[in-house]
């Protein structure tokens, strides 16, 4: 049999790639070749699809509701003050940044910080799928004490007390309370409802680089769990059905969307300094190269 070239290169990937596999994994190298030869989506993965929902960040913030004091108020936990000028789109990057104000914001608490936050509701959400970033995050060892990057889905209209947590991280100072370092780690969780205690999580394994590189964490929802993966690694698994409370949070229909944002202060791993740098550093950029969103295959 005769063939043209490029039907040769096709045929020959065709012959060459293995079939099957994990439902869920990240798509091969010889995925991308294949893909890139047949002149598909580059976010196309062979048990999903194309993401029917993505920000890839090449023009304006559309498919967001950009945040500020004004329209979601004052976190009361936080101890920045939100504000849409800390959300910026430039060169295929969202970013945003967290940074010292020249003088505290008073309250409550006081606010010596200002910083981003986004969110897709009423734009876009929906229940299970496929949820993946790839970011580079802003917490330079030892001197990110209280900085608190975070991607994460709520229920539209607070349907139910459900949140999923895919990806937390929290700065570091010259010390880890707990005995428990989270430098060079992030955190996956689920909660049940919001009072704190009823929920399930998960750190990743050490992850170099996390503020000098971009990674990637992905999140799989179907209707008997969830999946968390950190650069194509499986590393937290929920089942349906070992958690009584799972069907009451997530089982009732509701579609989630999307949240975005960098927050400062936690009382489980420490809050910003108020004027040291050198434990909480002036300007923290959240940098993420894009968003996708994959819907369940039929």
């Amino acid at each position: 049999m005769l063939l043209v070239p490029g039907l040769f290169l096709i045929a020959f990937l065709l012959v060459a790639l293995p079939s099957g596999g994990d439902a869920g994994r990240e798509s091969r190298t010889s995925d991308l070749v294949l893909d890139r030869a047949l002149g598909a989506d580059e976010a196309y993965l062979p048990e999903w699809g194309i993401p029917v929902h993505r920000d890839e960040f090449d023009s304006g913030l559309e498919r967001w509701t950009v945040r500020d004091r004004s329209t979601h108020g004052s976190l009361s936990y936080d101890r920045a003050l939100i504000a849409s000028s800390q959300v910026a789109v430039r060169n295929g990057m969202l970013t945003i940044t967290g940074q010292r104000l020249e003088a505290p914001i008073p309250g409550n608490e006081d606010r010596p910080f200002v910083t981003g936050y986004v969110d897709s509701a009423g734009i876009f959400s929906q229940e299970f799928g496929r949820w993946e970033i790839r970011a580079r995050l802003p917490l330079p060892p030892g001197s990110s004490q209280g900085i608190w990057p975070a991607f994460w889905l709520r229920p539209d209209n607070s349907a139910t007390e459900g949140e999923i947590d895919i990806m937390e991280a929290y700065g570091t100072a010259a010390s880890s309370p707990y005995s428990f370092s989270t430098r060079s780690r992030t955190q996956a969780s689920l909660h049940f409802d919001q009072s704190g205690q009823n929920k399930t999580s998960g750190w990743t394994p050490a992850i170099p680089g996390l503020d000098t590189e971009f990674h990637v964490w992905a999140f799989e929802w179907t209707p008997t769990g969830m999946a968390w993966y950190i650069d194509g690694l499986l590393y937290k698994k929920v089942l349906r059905e070992d958690y009584p409370a799972y069907d009451v949070a997530f089982g009732t229909g509701a579609k989630f969307h999307m949240r975005l944002n960098l927050q400062y202060g936690s009382k489980y791993w420490g809050y910003p300094d108020p004027v040291d740098p050198s434990v909480t550093v002036d300007r923290a950029p959240f940098e993420i190269d894009y968003v996708r969103v994959w819907e369940l295959p039929r």
